[in-house]
């Protein structure tokens, strides 16, 4: 850095620590709870339709489309358990499937799940069946009905006109030797496409990969509570570091660097100092943020926000190169000095590019409980738009009056051209 970073320089990146910080203290802690942003208690209408079946157990799985379920269950011996289901949702629009089923496998994920589909198609007919998903499944290999290693003898798909949701209704038989009833891996799903019997993809984002669980269904305790709101308070910390350190601070440093250099010499430390500072303390946020990220992605094994991965990988990867130059830089003598600061310059507003991109698209992955992120960043992007388009107006004010006088912008540092002052 040719010197020493001044006192006003760590107190810039220090402050920028300091608002992380009391931003990740005032989130609730992981046991004051967080969930798949819906659960709690089901409508009245829905606790009443399930009484009048005889189910006593209720829980609302996702409040956006009223995903509901109600079970009861009875042990016929020991070697098999019924269960008798009422599982709905809203479809919101003239085609689409609600799915509900249960997984054997040690985790609740979607690979594996034993499900029962309703299809709602354009013409008014529906259908329900059973479905095994497997992960040609995933691949995107065709879902079609299929039978299963548990016995459903009664199923049947209606539409509930009270509440605008269509009604699974089953009775399920579990063998005890492959399901614990009193941790089930259960699955549910809502989608919007389907082609004859065959449901298609659901939407991508976070609460559809997301929804499935671990529960008691003896108890209606979900097992794996603490596990999910865990990974909720992650995603948050993940979001809050990423938006400040990569989005904020990091933009704030080129701030600096592109409007304050060229000033009179009472500002020439000034403005080094504060931006090195900056893109320091942004950096090291940001790597705590993305960070974060890959502990996010190991623990969600069973899916990949794979877009998202990617950018975050080119921007970790190249804004290290960026921090590198405080290093490896040419002198400011050196013949390929106007080069490196050509490359810098570029490299630098493309990362900018690439990391707002990101970030909106990571928000887009928490819909539909993504409203708040996304106007909370709008917002820092208007606050620094509203400084840096005056200054960048006036920059290119200046720069046009001194051709205007004649004089030759060939002779300035390409960082310089044009800069104010």
């Amino acid at each position: 850095m040719g010197g020493r970073i001044t006192t006003g320089a760590l107190a810039i990146s220090a402050s920028n620590w300091v608002v992380v910080v009391m931003l990740l203290l005032t989130l609730p802690r992981p046991s004051e709870g967080y969930g798949d942003g819906g659960r709690g208690h089901c409508s009245t209408a829905f606790r009443m339709a399930a009484i009048g079946r005889n189910i006593t157990h209720c829980r609302l799985l996702r409040r956006v489309v009223q995903i509901q379920l109600g079970w009861e269950t009875s042990r016929f011996n020991s070697q098999w358990t019924q269960i008798d289901v009422m599982f709905s949702a809203q479809l919101r629009s003239d085609i689409g499937w609600l799915a509900w089923g249960v997984n054997p496998l040690p985790q609740p994920q979607m690979v594996g799940t034993r499900a029962i589909i309703g299809i709602r198609l354009p013409n008014g007919s529906q259908s329900v069946g059973t479905y095994n998903v497997t992960s040609d499944t995933k691949k995107g290999c065709q879902l079609l009905p299929s039978t299963l290693d548990i016995e459903v003898p009664h199923k049947t798909l209606d539409y509930d006109q009270r509440e605008d949701t269509f009604v699974i209704s089953a009775k399920v038989v579990v063998p005890n030797s492959k399901y614990n009833i009193s941790r089930l891996n259960h699955v549910w799903e809502v989608g919007y496409e389907a082609v004859g019997v065959e449901p298609k993809m659901h939407p991508k984002v976070l609460q559809d990969f997301n929804s499935a669980e671990a529960l008691n269904f003896l108890t209606d305790e979900e097992e794996d509570a603490a596990y999910k709101n865990h990974q909720a308070y992650l995603r948050k910390v993940h979001g809050i570091l990423n938006i400040v350190g990569w989005g904020t601070v990091l933009p704030v440093g080129v701030i600096i660097a592109r409007y304050w250099r060229g000033h009179s010499s009472c500002f020439k430390d000034w403005w080094y100092y504060s931006h090195i500072s900056c893109q320091i303390a942004g950096y090291s946020i940001g790597t705590a943020g993305w960070t974060t990220g890959l502990i996010l992605g190991h623990q969600s094994r069973y899916f990949t926000f794979h877009i998202h991965r990617l950018l975050a990988i080119v921007i970790f990867t190249f804004t290290t190169l960026q921090i590198l130059a405080l290093r490896l830089k040419p002198d400011v003598n050196d013949e390929y000095r106007k080069y490196w600061n050509m490359y810098h310059s570029i490299l630098g507003c493309g990362l900018l590019a690439v990391i707002i991109l990101n970030i909106f698209h990571g928000i887009k992955i928490l819909k539909p409980d993504n409203a708040v992120w996304r106007w909370v960043y709008i917002g820092i992007l208007v606050g620094l738009s509203t400084v840096a388009l005056p200054l960048e107006g006036y920059t290119w004010f200046k720069f046009k009056r001194s051709n205007d006088k004649g004089r030759d912008p060939k002779t300035n540092d390409w960082r310089s051209v044009p800069v104010v002052g």
